[in-house]
């Protein structure tokens, strides 16, 4: 008799929308990329597994996604702009937490499986084809900027 449950645990993921002088940061994949290749994206990655008592875990995961993915640096002020769940393409259940950042210093690179990245400003949307959900991330992105 297996006494394992069912795991009823999710991944933590984390989407940035970095602004800068009212445009967003925004990489495209690889085209050897195993998921949404050549498709626009935002940075973001899974909050990693910790020993435990760590603070500020979402901004540091945040500010490392950002500088491993495009090498800018963000400012330590995350507002968080939504959220939803889905089940990656491994089987496995997500949360995704999208927060809005600003930029802080450095140019930005296609790094980390990307092939081209770019501030784009809100009339560029329906221009580019995005992965999954970004495009929605974005729109609430530009239209919380648009209230301030």
């Amino acid at each position: 008799m297996d006494n394992q449950l069912p795991d009823k645990s999710h991944h933590v993921i984390v989407n940035v929308v970095v602004e800068k002088d009212g445009k967003i940061l925004v990489s495209q994949r690889s085209f050897e990329e195993g998921h949404e290749p050549g498709k626009w994206t935002i940075p973001g990655g899974k909050v990693d597994k910790t020993e435990g008592d760590v603070w500020n875990v979402l901004e540091a995961t945040c500010a490392r996604e950002v500088r491993e993915e495009t090498g800018i640096e963000i400012q330590n002020n995350l507002e968080l702009l939504t959220n939803n769940t889905f089940i990656h393409s491994s089987g496995k259940h997500a949360i995704a937490l999208i927060f809005l950042c600003h930029w802080k210093s450095g140019e930005p690179q296609a790094l980390e499986d990307t092939i081209n990245v770019k501030w784009i400003s809100s009339v560029e949307l329906d221009t580019l084809e995005f992965a999954q959900n970004v495009k929605t991330y974005l729109f609430k992105g530009f239209a919380f900027l648009k209230q301030r």
